[in-house]
């Protein structure tokens, strides 16, 4: 039978024939596999894909491909990554049989909750309800990226959006900042020439009146707030400045050149319709730690409220299909994204503005092991 849907990625209509029972037979695991890749490839990266592929041939299909998919619930899932998870499987680089690492059981157990949600989207098999991820959450310090199945629906998302949501997306996404950083950060900040962007200054909400004094008034009037905006110089030691990746470079630079925004206005602001323009006191804070003092300055500004920015991308994180998204899931997916283009925790750690060890502890399941340069040791001696 034939009927007209919509893509669930790409938002484009199109006409598909519903295929379940398949060909007249229940429709196996196998064969939603072949569906579901054949739709996701044009959103994905080739080597994203390709990766996406291979892991599919190789560990789902093998122990599921012959699974009724209206049979297919978190208890089938649950008993594939268990055993995999004992299970020796050869190493493409070093040739050795190794156990999969974290990271490939996070990003399986992600790749078949896609595959289902798609399935059940498209009609051709029950929804399952999976429940808490496996293999996601270990405890609430553990890293949560995101996989790039998600990283790209997100942003297929965000590109259907205006440029001020694909700035608040990208921004964290591709330099790790969290989101006090990402209120904090200017125009100014932004270096075209050298490609450099420079972190040294958050937004956070300071008290102004005391739980009684609210009380007192019930309402906090709009000339006088209970709280305000505090514009804050980071310590010398989280302030950093390094080089943009190249597509949040161009997304910049292309903003920049159309809005033509001033020096001083921040970067993540929130774009406002004609009329509704709002003023806002912001409290600039310089500390000053060789004397613990603090100088306050009252400017008229707007910056970006940390809490519509949460707001917006949970949103486009639901309309991508990516559960409670928040920021630090953001600055998480940066951190894998670093270390699997090969970079080393030292750089890691001054550009996201923590400690090395801090780094380690939290993303060390991730870290890229290389042994191979103990081949060359001593021959030169």
């Amino acid at each position: 039978m034939l009927q007209r849907t919509t893509d669930i990625y790409t938002g484009v209509h199109k006409e598909i024939y519903l295929e379940y029972p398949f060909h007249g037979k229940p429709l196996l695991i196998k064969e939603l596999a072949d569906m579901w890749l054949k739709d996701i490839k044009n959103i994905m990266l080739p080597s994203s894909y390709a990766r996406y592929k291979t892991h599919m041939e190789k560990y789902i299909i093998p122990y599921a491909g012959e699974v009724q998919a209206a049979l297919f619930n978190a208890n089938t899932l649950s008993e594939i990554l268990t055993t995999l998870k004992k299970k020796y499987f050869l190493h493409a680089s070093s040739g050795k049989e190794e156990l999969l690492s974290q990271y490939t059981l996070y990003l399986l157990e992600s790749m078949v909750r896609a595959m289902c949600r798609y399935g059940a989207k498209k009609g051709i098999m029950p929804q399952v309800s999976f429940g808490k991820a496996e293999y996601k959450i270990k405890n609430k310090k553990a890293a949560m990226p995101l996989s790039e199945l998600e990283v790209q629906q997100l942003l297929s998302v965000a590109g259907q959006k205006e440029t001020d949501y694909q700035l608040q997306i990208m921004l964290p996404l591709y330099t790790g900042m969290g989101l006090s950083e990402l209120c904090g950060l200017k125009w100014e900040d932004i270096c075209f020439g050298s490609g450099k962007i420079h972190i040294h200054r958050n937004i956070i909400r300071i008290q102004q009146k005391t739980q009684k004094e609210e009380a007192t008034e019930k309402i906090a009037s709009k000339d006088n707030p209970a709280t305000v905006f505090a514009e804050c110089e980071l310590p010398e030691n989280e302030c950093r400045e390094f080089v943009m990746p190249e597509k949040l470079q161009a997304l910049l630079k292309s903003v920049y050149i159309t809005k033509k925004p001033l020096k001083e206005s921040y970067v993540a602001e929130v774009d406002k319709k004609s009329g509704r323009k709002r003023n806002v006191s912001i409290v600039e804070i310089v500390k000053k730690e060789d004397q613990g003092t603090a100088r306050t300055t009252l400017v008229e500004a707007e910056p970006p409220d940390g809490r519509t920015l949460q707001y917006r991308l949970k949103t486009a994180g639901e309309t991508a299909w990516i559960e409670d998204l928040n920021f630090q899931r953001l600055r998480d997916t940066f951190a894998i994204m670093c270390l699997q283009a090969g970079g080393d925790i030292y750089s890691l750690a001054y550009i996201m503005g923590v400690s090395v060890n801090a780094v380690y502890d939290k993303y060390k399941s991730w870290i890229i092991k290389n042994d191979g340069f103990l081949k060359g040791i001593g021959q030169d001696l």
